[in-house]
């Protein structure tokens, strides 16, 4: 899921490889002791969990919809997302280098990941049924700091820089740049081709 915090009041929808966890940790520290916060794997001291019977990590902001009906119309709803090459090439290398998400049986080259098309597509996470944004801002995540003070700005938030660094340290040197994967057009093209629905709602 990640966050519904009641005051200050937003909800924060957790979106793959996009500092969502690191966020996560750093948005739950400023939340009273009523909000939803759901746990996170590898635990973090600094991340308490509370009152997430029936939440989960990754919930769907429709799912929170039904939940929290008066709660989601009020709150300021806000997820992230990143540039699909390079959000694809983040889950790979977790997905290589990660002792918690590394298997025998799962991709074991570039080439093997672009091939099974194992793309971390998240617009499910905040649209409804029929693909429609439920959020009121989708923020990118290479603008992440400026994204930090408009939402301090919307909601109240105490403005605090991101110090929080989860699930990092995975790109080693057998996984492409950014540009190689860029220049390689057939490679380029098919990881975008399967972000079509995410970039109907943010233009990379």
């Amino acid at each position: 899921m990640a966050i519904v915090s009641f005051e200050p009041n937003f909800i924060f929808i957790k979106t793959r490889k996009t500092a969502g966890t690191s966020l996560e940790v750093h948005l739950a520290e400023a939340c009273g002791p009523t909000a939803i916060v759901t746990p996170i794997y590898p635990a973090n001291p600094l991340h308490a969990p509370r009152n997430w019977t029936h939440y989960y990590n990754h919930m769907p902001a429709r799912e929170i919809r039904v939940a929290q009906p008066e709660r989601f119309v009020s709150a300021y709803k806000f997820a992230f997302e990143r540039h699909p090459v390079d959000k694809s090439l983040s889950y790979y290398a977790m997905l290589r280098h990660s002792p918690h998400h590394y298997s025998a049986t799962g991709p074991q080259s570039w080439r093997d990941y672009v091939d099974q098309g194992e793309f971390p597509v998240d617009d499910g996470l905040y649209t409804d049924d029929d693909g429609t944004l439920i959020v009121d801002r989708l923020y990118r995540y290479e603008e992440l700091d400026q994204s930090l003070i408009d939402i301090s700005d919307r909601t109240g938030l105490r403005h605090r820089p991101l110090t929080a660094r989860e699930k990092t340290g995975f790109r080693r040197d057998d996984i492409p740049s950014f540009a190689e994967v860029m220049a390689d057009a057939a490679i380029r093209n098919r990881i975008l081709q399967a972000f079509a629905s995410t970039l109907r709602h943010i233009a990379y």
